[in-house]
């Protein structure tokens, strides 16, 4: 039978100030938040019994409520039975985060918790987790950092099952073991032709066996909670259940109990899936061998018992396009786990930036190869101009006023196409390097002072290329940049009249 509920010594009010006290997990007692006087949880370090599982099965397990003045709410949202202690009150659902209206009333009796696991994270270290983790959060709406706030986080002991079991099972099945044989096929070879080869080729040798295998299963945790998503409550664990204390009502006040909404029955049932698959590894690890056929097996459990426990988590539940979603950290390690909703326009914002970094990458990556290219309006300036820069002059239908706006690396890479020099001169080099800081300083150019500086690098480049000998490979590309460089010197100099 299970366990029936010790009356908690533990007084609900501070003899001090008469307000209520509530669990403190970093003093592990009693506390009023008010006048700081705190009183040891008396009860709570007994011995946490297990209890005969098909005894309980076969009859009414002992049922009793979590405490005498435990009240329980219905959630009008998702239907959950939430229990709490006076003064608390029920507040919002932490399960969907609807705001609670149903009128409580004295809880509905359970199968007694034989333990519970105290909150050891309190309040203030569940916000700054939950601060922590929302930092991570990318792409999430901005509005999500209300989880973060006092009233958001609440904490509630989850319901769970524990089961533990002494198994025999007998088997029959094959053992599957490889071997090789030498067998022979025709190739073609790198030239064609064909030849014989030999290769090994695997097969498996199957012998019948039986056996039997003995396991012990200790404490096959099963959640007794559908308000969350139970996949990711159990990505909380592991939980320390060594550490479970005796219930003792005290541990409630100042938070909340959700009571279990999975039966005994059925949390049994998915135990024995769970040991049936640890059983199922075990036969095939002692049939041995590369493969394993287990063609039937019969598992006999003894000595079967169970427990019905509390575990502790903080819960932060936040609607987004009305849609619920739950963050839980656990209340005695501080590991967090949860779900978010996504921003589109963050997303959307997210991917035009990476695509323009990509652009700027790909644009360095071009330059760098010989093929970054200037604006339009550098390249032809009868075209089109910035608002920022002086006015151009009309075009014309001849290139006479076109702007060689080619980088030193990309001049290269032309004579390198034409040419192909072995190694281009040093006057070649500095007179390319000379035309492409005037073609940037180009860009941004709108003072006299500007357009003058602009003026004497082309006049440089061109001297520094009227340098490069004749017998140099690259002697005709600096002639043709010779051509080129003068009429952007004449552009220039056309701007510097204009020029404030």
């Amino acid at each position: 039978m299970a366990s029936s509920t010790k009356p908690s010594t533990s007084e609900a009010s501070c003899p001090g100030c008469g307000a209520g006290l509530v669990f403190n997990p970093k003093l592990g007692k009693l506390s009023c938040p008010y006048c700081n006087t705190a009183k040891t949880v008396i009860g709570g370090l007994g011995i946490v019994n297990e209890n005969p599982l098909q005894q309980s099965l076969l009859q009414q397990a002992t049922s009793t409520r979590l405490s005498a003045k435990a009240q329980q709410v219905e959630c009008n949202g998702c239907h959950a039975l939430i229990s709490f202690e006076p003064p608390d009150v029920a507040g919002d659902c932490p399960f969907c985060g609807t705001h609670i209206t149903t009128q409580a009333k004295t809880a509905d009796p359970v199968i007694t918790p034989g333990g519970i696991l105290p909150f050891k994270i309190d309040r203030k270290a569940g916000r700054q987790t939950l601060t922590k983790w929302l930092s991570t959060r990318w792409f999430a709406p901005s509005s999500l950092k209300q989880l973060a706030q006092h009233e958001a986080l609440i904490g509630i002991y989850l319901p769970f099952w524990t089961f533990d079991a002494h198994t025999r099972t007998s088997y029959y099945g094959e053992r599957g073991d490889y071997y090789y044989v030498t067998k022979t096929r025709r190739v073609k070879n790198s030239d064609g032709e064909w030849e014989t080869e030999e290769y090994e080729e695997r097969r498996t040798r199957w012998t019948s066996v039986s056996g039997s295998v003995s396991c012990f299963f200790d404490d096959i945790l099963i959640p007794a909670v559908k308000s969350v998503d139970v996949k990711r409550l159990m990505k909380l664990g592991p939980w320390p259940l060594k550490r479970l204390v005796a219930y003792d009502p005290a541990f409630l006040q100042g938070f909340r109990a959700q009571r279990y909404q999975v039966s005994l029955a059925n949390g049994h049932r998915q135990a024995k899936d769970e040991m049936g698959g640890r059983i199922y590894s075990a036969i095939c690890s002692d049939i041995g061998g590369d493969e394993q056929r287990v063609t039937s097996e019969k598992t006999t459990y003894r000595h079967e018992t169970f427990k019905h426990i509390l575990l502790p988590v903080w819960m932060a539940t936040y609607r987004f396009k009305n849609k619920p979603y739950q963050v839980m950290i656990n209340g005695e390690s501080g590991k967090i786990e949860g779900d978010r909703p996504y921003c589109p326009f963050k997303i959307a914002g997210a991917i035009g930036g990476v695509l323009l970094a990509i652009a700027a990458v790909w644009g360095g990556y071009k330059y760098y190869i010989g093929e970054w290219d200037f604006p339009v309006w550098l390249k032809n300036p009868g075209t089109l101009l910035p608002t920022s820069a002086p006015s151009a002059p009309p075009a014309e239908s001849d290139s006479t006023n076109q702007l060689s706006t080619a980088t030193p690396s990309e001049s290269a890479s032309s004579a390198a196409s034409e040419v192909t020099p072995a190694a281009p001169s040093a006057a070649f080099q500095e007179g390319l390097n000379v035309a492409y800081e005037a073609a940037t300083k180009t860009q941004a150019a709108q003072s006299q002072q500007e357009w003058q500086e602009i003026i004497n690098l082309w006049a440089e480049a061109i001297d520094t290329l009227k340098k490069v000998p004749a017998n140099d490979p690259n002697a005709a590309i600096a002639q043709q940049k010779i051509q080129d460089y003068q009429r952007n010197l004449n552009y220039a100099r056309e701007q510097l009249n204009k020029a404030p």
